[in-house]
């Protein structure tokens, strides 16, 4: 293993210092990008769907044009 880090050191070394920040940034995105795909799908939760027992403050235009009448 510390081979591995002397070889990883080494090449390091002779890239240009923002090859490997794009060069992690990019492993980072691509680590992200797994870990939500293997992830089950959130479900919407009844509390924030729940209008809160204000359903009377929805009023359509159709039901405001006829209330004036």
């Amino acid at each position: 293993m510390k081979n591995h880090f002397l070889r990883l050191d080494r090449i390091a070394g002779q890239m240009n210092a923002w090859l490997l920040v794009i060069a992690i940034g990019l492993g980072m995105l691509d680590l992200a990008v797994l870990v939500a795909k293997c992830m089950p799908a959130m479900t919407v939760t009844p509390a924030a769907t729940d209008t809160g027992g204000h359903e009377h403050a929805i009023v359509s235009p159709s039901q405001a044009d006829n209330s004036r009448s």
